[in-house]
């Protein structure tokens, strides 16, 4: 994964990221790299967007798809899928599951890139434009 962006306005983007996940035997390749896909925006979001907001009283602040902030197509950067194919004898037609899983790595990826990119580790995610400037103006950055 490789992120770009403007460390004074905080909008560190992935700019280019890959998966290389282990579903077994292929059966509709098409559909299962959509799927990939997917995990891997919402592992996107997940890193540098999303996140539920509460007020004192404990009610939502951001309870809706106006406030709350998902990637879209122009947020995400292009996104390689290379599969590694090992058959699992137990599986149906040497299938694994795919499901989920392209999301997980996708934030620690993030958090990685942008510690190579900058020097700075973040801990907490979303690495919101806001979060990263804190923390690029605590390191010297900007």
């Amino acid at each position: 994964m490789e992120v770009g962006g403007d460390r004074h306005l905080g909008s560190e983007k992935g700019k280019d990221t890959g998966n290389g996940p282990d579903p077994g035997k292929l059966i509709n390749p098409e559909l299962e790299e959509a799927q990939v896909h997917g995990g891997m925006s919402m592992g996107l979001g997940y890193g540098l967007s999303e996140e539920f907001l509460y007020n004192d009283a404990g009610r939502p602040l951001n309870d809706n798809l106006l406030d709350y902030k998902i990637p879209t197509a122009m947020d995400t950067p292009d996104l390689h899928v290379k599969f590694i194919q090992l058959e699992d004898p137990t599986g149906p037609y040497g299938n694994k599951s795919l499901g989920e899983p392209p999301a997980i790595p996708v934030a620690p990826a993030l958090r990685n890139a942008v510690l190579h990119a900058t020097g700075v580790a973040m801990d907490t995610i979303p690495m919101t434009p806001q979060r990263l400037i804190e923390a690029f103006q605590e390191k010297g950055l900007i």
